[in-house]
């Protein structure tokens, strides 16, 4: 019997989404415990769940790729695994973001890949991989497209749940097509597009553009698929430090220097420590070696020094 998939459905489309999961049951005359159905979610996703469902949570790619999700790109250390390994029974779980907002679900092919913005991902099938990615530091893009240089990138095969800020809004160009984003409200795009970084106006020149209020936007050309939401997490939960930051997909990820800053110390006290422990061993062989030399001359000493006595005593 081969392995079903969950069923994936959007609920409540809108600001106030949620995605609703089925999972089929094992079942069948030639039933294997290996044919579970499962997926992954963000973590704290969960709403309800049936009674035939399993939650664990999972360091997906070990314990760098969930250190690089935590730091980096705003994801949680941990994943969330659902499984439903009821024989008989389906079952099924209902999911959202963390914050309101709008979701979508993009079904991923073999050989395409998926470029998100920190936050955007919520869940996905079990052949679906999100991993961390990082853009070039000193690209146009990385730094003003309002995504920021660390990325997530979805690949594999199967459903993938992606959440915004406001509304979702997607458009599919064609070979050639181009499309131009304000900074700030992309959420994810086909990895094979071309990206550039161009004024809002190029007739009006920086001034113009400048003056419109738009300034610079993200130009795409295709073929591929955009995703982008409708309002910026900066100008609704305040980017003067006021709110509350935003988990939900769009954001940026963050300044690039503090993260190599935070890496950069962590590989210190790692290369510290094990310098320590190198040259700490060494000295303690030598004063374990030094005090039982010392005890075997005071031992020496102590004789000699006996049998002296006892001479002279005669």
């Amino acid at each position: 019997m081969s392995q079903q998939s969950p069923t994936w459905q959007v609920k409540n489309e809108g600001s106030f989404a949620s995605i609703s999961i089925t999972l089929p049951s094992i079942g069948g005359p030639h039933s294997n415990i290996n044919n579970i159905t499962t997926f992954h979610c963000e973590s704290d996703a969960i709403i309800t769940t049936s009674q035939t469902i399993d939650i664990r949570g999972s360091m997906s790619g070990g314990v760098l790729a969930g250190l690089a999700r935590a730091f980096l790109t705003r994801e949680s250390f941990f994943t969330t695994i659902v499984e439903n390994k009821s024989m008989t029974q389906v079952g099924d779980a209902l999911i959202a973001s963390s914050e309101p907002g709008g979701v979508t679900l993009h079904r991923l092919v073999r050989g395409e890949e998926l470029i998100l913005t920190s936050g955007a991902y919520l869940a996905g099938d079990e052949g679906v991989k999100v991993e961390s990615s990082m853009q070039s530091p000193f690209s146009m893009f990385g730094n003003y497209s309002g995504t920021g240089v660390f990325l997530l990138k979805a690949s594999g095969v199967g459903c993938l749940a992606i959440s915004a800020f406001g509304s979702m809004h997607k458009y599919v160009l064609g070979v050639g097509e181009r499309r131009n984003v304000d900074n700030g409200h992309l959420v994810a795009w086909s990895a094979n597009m071309q990206t550039s970084m161009k004024l809002a106006s190029a007739r009006a020149g920086i001034v113009g553009s400048m003056t419109s209020g738009e300034g610079l936007h993200c130009e795409f050309v295709g073929p591929g698929v955009i995703y982008i939401q409708s309002h910026k997490p900066s100008a609704v939960m305040g980017s003067d430090g006021g709110g509350t930051r935003s988990r939900n997909g769009g954001g940026n990820s963050g300044n690039p220097l503090v993260a190599c800053i935070v890496v950069l110390v962590f590989m210190i006290v790692a290369f510290g420590f094990l310098i320590a422990v190198y040259f700490g061993g060494d000295g303690l062989i030598q004063i374990e070696n030094g005090g039982y030399n010392d005890g075997r001359a005071y031992k020496r000493q102590y004789n000699n020094g006996g049998g002296n006595y006892g001479q002279n005593e005669l």
